[in-house]
């Protein structure tokens, strides 16, 4: 343990933000989260597949993510390979491994919580800049309310990637502009869920994530992005709540850790969400950010050696994702994969 060390910031409270700071306070090292809104906010629904139960373990949330009263799935059903088919998840000793329909407002704001318990301060702030020290480490950030000095910034804000932004990183694109639109019906729907459905602009997958409540997210290149009225057939008698879009063009920032600063979540990486890998692969960057921070403050272990870590660990992650999901695309012969 490091005594007396500046807090390290991190920029956005979502599951990545609140992964680093469970890492970093088990290693009583200080944290200032900063969020632009209050919790508990809106953000949309996820599935969480079972692996993520040894990591929400790993950070002493479990039992709080268990008690949350979530629709519980086996499997997915899928339509890539022209039939529907279920394809499960998996099972052991004890059983079917089961995902979770996070609602994420309500997920988000147990993880934030937790931090905040163990010592976490939570600051409502927005990040306008980043100021760096004479040798170009990076030293803090500029809020809305003054500059924060810490001994790192992690960038957990999400697909805006600010921090890359501020300090002028390439952010390089693997994918054709992608466009994911996405909303919520109330109502009955017989058809087995979750599940996703290729066609030839586009897939489209319906999860239950509350009882008779469904998400759907439509995801086209941006040419062929579906109307704001737009509803998947199968759900056009039920009622719809407004529909929201996001860019989920694959894209990775050059850097994503360096002197002073880590990206982590999709600051540092977005693919597409047919990789159902958002909320794992948040948590899991936010915990490696954070522990290679301990390992460097606590432990005496290099700088540079503890970024370059992070990026080799966290790209070769990104290349394995973005070449399973090319091969599925190029199978279905969508977004240009099938050349």
């Amino acid at each position: 343990m490091v005594a007396r060390v500046r807090p390290v910031i991190i920029i956005g409270g979502g599951p990545s933000g609140a992964a680093a700071a469970l890492t970093l306070l088990s290693a009583q090292i200080p944290v200032a989260i900063l969020e632009q809104s209050q919790f508990p906010r809106f953000r949309p629904g996820e599935t969480l597949h079972p692996g993520i139960e040894s990591l929400l373990a790993t950070l002493g949330v479990l039992s709080q993510v268990q008690s949350a009263g979530y629709v519980r799935h086996r499997g997915v059903w899928s339509g890539w390979g022209g039939t529907t088919q279920f394809v499960p998840y998996g099972e052991d000793g004890n059983g079917p491994w089961q995902g979770y329909q996070a609602i994420r407002k309500d997920f988000d704001h147990r993880l934030i919580e937790q931090a905040h318990i163990r010592g976490a301060q939570l600051l409502i702030a927005k990040v306008s800049g980043v100021f760096t020290s004479e040798s170009g480490r990076v030293a803090g950030v500029m809020t809305s309310d003054g500059p924060i000095e810490g001994a790192y910034v992690i960038d957990c804000g999400g697909s805006s990637h600010s921090l890359a932004r501020h300090l002028r990183i390439p952010i390089v694109r693997y994918s054709p502009s992608l466009v994911a639109r996405y909303g919520y019906v109330m109502g009955a729907y017989d058809a087995p869920t979750p599940s996703i459905h290729p066609d030839q602009d586009g897939w489209t997958w319906i999860a239950e994530v509350e009882p008779h409540r469904f998400q759907w997210t439509r995801v086209t290149e941006s040419h062929s992005r579906p109307t704001r009225t737009w509803l998947p057939a199968s759900l056009q008698a039920l009622q719809a709540e407004p529909s929201q879009s996001a860019d989920v063009t694959w894209r990775m920032p050059k850097s994503v850790a360096g002197p002073g600063y880590f990206l982590a979540g999709d600051a540092a990486a977005v693919l597409d969400p047919s990789s159902s890998h958002g909320v794992l692969r948040a948590i899991m960057s936010g915990m490696m950010a954070a522990h290679l921070i301990v390992r460097h403050l606590c432990d005496g272990a290099g700088a540079r050696v503890c970024a370059m870590t992070y990026q080799n660990w966290l790209a070769s992650w990104f290349q394995h994702d973005r070449e399973e999901m090319s091969r599925a695309y190029r199978a279905a012969r969508l977004f240009g994969f099938n050349n």
